[in-house]
């Protein structure tokens, strides 16, 4: 039987982040197990800085980065609300650079003061090689550009 071959190297980037803003969005819904929900995101504007070799077509180019945070409630005091991060994609695109997280509530509020006070300046976000322009995010770190892997 035939070996598979090994999974091809993640890709990597680092953007500069650009801009940020911010948003929180919360509701109800009686019908649902979890009736009381809400959702925030930080809105990331960057400039890639660096980026594996076999994407260099998109050095320089801006990425929207939507970070996010969501949790929902029940009415019972003795259910803590559900917080699930999770990782989604990455597209590299001729019309566009983006990619989307949802991050778990603490570092998720804490970021916006980190990136204010110059503590976070880049993000870097490895991924799977994208198929059509997209690709799975693997990981994003967030600091200083002394801190973030240089991209080889």
């Amino acid at each position: 039987m035939p070996k598979k071959p090994p999974p091809p190297e993640p890709c990597t980037l680092v953007a500069k982040i650009v801009s940020m803003q911010r948003d929180y969005y919360i509701s109800e819904n009686r019908s649902h197990e979890h009736p009381v929900g809400d959702e925030a995101c930080i809105d990331i504007v960057g400039r890639i800085e660096q980026i594996s070799p076999t994407l260099k077509q998109h050095l320089g180019r801006e990425i929207d980065m939507s970070l996010m945070c969501a949790r929902s409630f029940e009415r019972d005091e003795r259910t803590p609300p559900s917080d699930k991060p999770f990782l989604l994609m990455i597209n590299l695109r001729k019309g566009g650079c983006s990619l989307m997280a949802y991050l778990p509530t603490d570092p998720f509020w804490a970021l916006p003061a980190m990136v204010t006070s110059g503590a976070i300046t880049h993000i870097e976000a490895r991924f799977e090689p994208p198929s059509r322009g997209s690709g799975l995010l693997l990981s994003l770190h967030f600091g200083p550009i002394d801190k973030v892997t240089p991209v080889t």
